[in-house]
């Protein structure tokens, strides 16, 4: 009984990711309306919809003499080989996938407050805090999504979502 439940539930979601990746706006409609923590994922990679703006996650901290700059979050690069062995990749796609899974979050929530119990918001949170204090004297930190849109000195950038603070160590 209990296999062929799983099976029922795994082969639902299945189906209902495979839904998400189409241009069904009724579809997305529904999805909108009852996944508001982004449990279905949602690529758009290539055309129709291929990535249009550049993502940055920042953060900075708050010691007692005020607040240091913001730091970009950054996957390290795995040089010349990334062709053949590549283990960032799947740190960047992370990365993307949360950033895109909060801005979704944030357009369809209806109270603002509501986007910290994303789980997109909790995962970008808890990479953002198991970073190396800034200084010594850190105390609380808070992180930004920005949107960069356009090129050289057309580019523009945009805060999509900025975080309250957190004790350092908190999450």
């Amino acid at each position: 009984m209990r296999e062929g439940l799983t099976a029922v539930i795994l082969a639902a979601v299945f189906i209902a990711s495979v839904l998400n990746q189409t241009p069904l706006q009724r579809w997305r409609d529904l999805v909108a309306r009852h996944d508001r923590w982004t449990f279905l994922p949602f690529w758009a990679f290539f055309a129709p919809n291929p990535g249009y703006a550049g993502t940055h996650i920042v953060f900075r901290d708050r010691t007692p003499a005020g607040w240091t700059s913001w730091t970009e979050l950054e996957v390290p690069d795995t040089g010349g080989w990334r062709w053949l062995w590549n283990p960032g990749r799947f740190e960047r796609k992370a990365l993307q996938d949360l950033f895109n899974g909060l801005v979704r979050s944030a357009q369809a929530l209806r109270h603002p407050a509501a986007l910290e119990l994303t789980l997109c918001y909790l995962g970008l949170l808890a990479w953002v805090q198991a970073q190396p204090r800034r200084t010594p004297e850190s105390i609380t930190r808070q992180f930004a999504l920005l949107q960069a849109v356009g090129h050289g000195q057309e580019r523009s950038l945009q805060a999509v979502v900025v975080s309250r603070e957190y004790a350092i160590g908190e999450c």
